[in-house]
C-alpha cells in the first residue's frame, strides 16, 4: 500500500513537521496537505514551534499549526530526522492506526510504521516528488510547494547536494505555473529590517578556531529581543560563516532557554554529522545539528572540539 492509498483510505490525516521548520519541511507538509484536500480528506499540518513569519508569502500559510480534527487515523511525519523532532506531537504517531515517516536524513531512526527515507535525496520534497509524480498527484499548487523545499534545501541550487536529478525535478516543477523567480525573490530577497540587524550581529559575533578553519557564530536571546526577531529568523545565518574562503566548517550557536543552545554545523568537506552525533544530534555529512546544554563558553569549547576531533592531523 502506498502513502496515497493510505490517504484515500483514511478518515482524517495529521501531517507533522519538525521543530523550527525550514522551507523543505513546510514545503513538503503543505504539498501533502494539498494532496489530501484533493482527495477530500480532512488534514491538518502542525509542528511544535511558532509559525516562521518569513514564509508568510506561501499560499495557505494561514492554515499552518491549526488543528481542526481531534483524532487522526493517519499520521505522516515530514523531514523529521528522528521522533524527538516531532516534539509534543509524538503521541499522535504512537496512537495512529497508520503512520508514515518521509525524510532524507541518513541519521533517521525509522520511528514510524512505514518509513520512506532516502538519504541520497537532496530534500524531503525530492522524496515526495518521486512518490507523487508517477501517480499524477502533482498539480500547480503541489509543484509550488515542492519547488520551495527543493530550492531551500539546496541553498537555491548552490549546495553540494545539487546534482543532475535536482535540476531534472526543478525543470519538471517549473513546467507548472509556479514562477520560480518569484519564489526565489520571496525567499531570498524579502528580509525584514530586524533580520538585517540580526545578520549584522551574527557577523560581529564571529570567532575563529583551528587557524581560521572553524568559524563560530553566536546568537543570544538578548540579540533576538533587541532585533525584534524570533528563533526562526536565525535560519541562514550560518551561511555567512561558510562564505569565508578560509573556513572549512561554520557553526551557529543559538541560545534557546538557558542553559540550552541549538547548534548548527555546515561543512565544505568534513563530516559534521559525526560532530553533531557527539551530542545526540545528526543530519547530513555537510549539514547537521544538535542541542547542547551548559554555560556558553563551555558549549563553545565542546562544540569546537567536536569538530577538531574529526579533522585530519
Amino acid at each position: 500500500m502506498t502513502v496515497i492509498d493510505s490517504i484515500k483510505n483514511a478518515q482524517s490525516v495529521l501531517i507533522i513537521g519538525h521543530q523550527r521548520p525550514d522551507g523543505d519541511c513546510i514545503g513538503a507538509g503543505l504539498a501533502l496537505k494539498r494532496v489530501c484536500e484533493n482527495h477530500f480528506k480532512p488534514c491538518d499540518f502542525v509542528f511544535d514551534s511558532p509559525v516562521p513569519a518569513h514564509f508568510s508569502f506561501l499560499p495557505r500559510y494561514d492554515a499552518l499549526n491549526k488543528q481542526v480534527c481531534k483524532e487522526y487515523e493517519l499520521v505522516i511525519c515530514v523531514d523529521c530526522a528522528d521522533n524527538m523532532r516531532t516534539g509534543k506531537y509524538i503521541g499522535y504517531v504512537q496512537k495512529a492506526a497508520h503512520s508514515y515517516n518521509i525524510d532524507h536524513h541518513k541519521t533517521n531512526n525509522r520511528f514510524a510504521e512505514t518509513n520512506i527515507v532516502k538519504a541520497e535525496a537532496c530534500s524531503t520534497c525530492e522524496v515526495l516528488f518521486d512518490i507523487l509524480e508517477p501517480l499524477g498527484e502533482i498539480d500547480d499548487a503541489v509543484a509550488y510547494y515542492l519547488f520551495v523545499g527543493l530550492s531551500t534545501d539546496t541553498g537555491h541550487f548552490m549546495h553540494s547536494n545539487t546534482n543532475s536529478r535536482v535540476f531534472e525535478i526543478a525543470a519538471a516543477l517549473s513546467s507548472r505555473k509556479i514562477e520560480p523567480h518569484r519564489i526565489a525573490s520571496n525567499i531570498y530577497k524579502n528580509a525584514t529590517y530586524g533580520k538585517v540587524k540580526l545578520i549584522a550581529k551574527a557577523i560581529e559575533s564571529m570567532r575563529f578556531f583551528a587557524d581560521g578553519k572553524i568559524c563560530v557564530i553566536s546568537i543570544r536571546l538578548s540579540d533576538l529581543e533587541e532585533c525584534g526577531c524570533v528563533l526562526a529568523d536565525t535560519e541562514g545565518l550560518i551561511d555567512y560563516g561558510t562564505m569565508l574562503g578560509s573556513v572549512e566548517v561554520a557553526v551557529c550557536i543559538t541560545e534557546q532557554n538557558t542553559p540550552q543552545f541549538k547548534v548548527s554545523y555546515r561543512s565544505k568537506g568534513l563530516d559534521v554529522a559525526a560532530a553533531a552525533g557527539v551530542f545526540g544530534g545528526g543530519g547530513h555529512k555537510l549539514a547537521a545539528g544538535c542541542s547542547v546544554s551548559g554555560h556558553y563558553e563551555d558549549v563553545v569549547r565542546k562544540v569546537v572540539k567536536s569538530v577538531t576531533d574529526g579533522m585530519p592531523l
